[in-house]
C-alpha cells in the first residue's frame, strides 16, 4: 500500500506595510491643487501661506495640507523662513533669468519633439484654448485666462516629453508661476496671441526647428514683461 505523500505546509508570504490608501490620495490631490494653484499664478511672491488656510481653501482637513506644505517646501516650491513662517518664495534677478534660460532650452526641446506626434485632434484643441484665452482677455477674467494658457502649453509638452523632463517642466512653472500674473496687460496679451498662432503653424506643418523658436518667444517675451511690471531684487549674495 502506497503512502500517500503530503506537501510541506508553506506558509503564505507575509504582506507589506502599506499606508491607508485614502491617506496618500488625499495628501496627493493636496499637493497638486496647491502645485497648481502656483503654476498658474493663484499666489503672489512673498505671499505667506499657511496650512489653515490651505485646508479652508481645499474643504481637508490639516493633516493632509500640512503633508503637503512640507513636500512643497522640500521640493522649493515655497519657502520656509526663520520665524517658521512659510512664504511663495521670492525670486532674485539671477535666478529669474537662470529659470527663464532652462525654461527656454527644457520647454523648446519637448515642444520640437511634439512634431512627430500631434495629431489633427491636438491641433484642435490647441486652437480651442487659444480661443478661450481670446475670451478671457475680452472678459477680463485673468484666472481663466492663465488655465488656459496653462493648458495650452502642457498638452504640447505631454506629446513631446518624458514623465522626468515633464516633472522638471512643472517645477520651472511652479517657481515662475507667481510672476506670470505680471504679464498680463495689453501688449502681453496681443503678443502671446501672435507667438500662439506661431507655435501651432509650427506643430502643423511639423517644423519643430520654427516651433522651438516660437517657444523661446513666448518664454522670453513674457519674462521681459516681469522685469519691466515687477521690481524682481538684485541676486542674493
Amino acid at each position: 500500500m502506497k503512502t500517500q505523500q503530503t506537501t510541506p505546509f508553506r506558509p503564505a508570504p507575509a504582506l507589506p506595510a502599506l499606508k491607508p490608501v485614502e491617506n496618500i490620495t488625499l495628501r496627493e490631490q493636496v499637493t497638486l491643487s496647491v502645485r497648481n494653484a502656483l503654476m498658474n499664478g493663484h499666489f503672489q511672491p512673498g505671499q505667506t501661506i499657511t496650512v489653515k488656510a490651505i485646508s479652508a481653501m481645499l474643504g481637508a482637513s490639516v493633516m493632509p495640507a500640512r503633508e503637503a506644505m512640507h513636500r512643497l517646501i522640500a521640493e522649493g516650491a515655497l519657502e520656509l523662513r526663520a520665524n517658521r513662517s512659510v512664504i511663495v518664495p521670492v525670486l532674485s534677478r539671477q535666478e529669474f533669468d537662470e529659470l527663464t534660460a532652462l525654461r527656454c532650452h527644457i520647454e523648446g526641446l519637448a515642444a520640437s519633439q511634439a512634431v512627430g506626434r500631434v495629431e489633427p485632434e491636438h491641433i484642435a484643441r490647441l486652437k480651442e484654448f487659444d480661443a478661450a484665452m481670446g475670451a478671457a482677455v475680452a472678459a477680463a477674467d485673468a484666472d481663466a485666462y492663465l488655465d488656459s494658457n496653462f493648458q495650452f502649453h502642457f498638452l504640447i509638452y505631454r506629446l513631446g516629453a518624458s514623465n522626468y523632463v515633464l516633472s522638471i517642466i512643472e517645477k520651472l512653472w511652479v517657481r515662475v508661476g507667481p510672476l506670470i500674473r505680471f504679464c498680463l496687460n495689453e501688449s502681453g496679451f496681443a503678443d502671446s496671441s501672435r507667438v500662439h498662432a506661431e507655435v501651432i503653424r509650427g506643430l502643423e506643418s511639423k517644423d519643430s526647428d520654427a516651433l522651438r523658436a516660437a517657444i523661446h518667444a513666448d518664454i522670453m517675451g513674457a519674462a521681459q514683461t516681469i522685469r519691466t511690471a515687477h521690481d524682481i531684487p538684485a541676486s542674493k549674495a
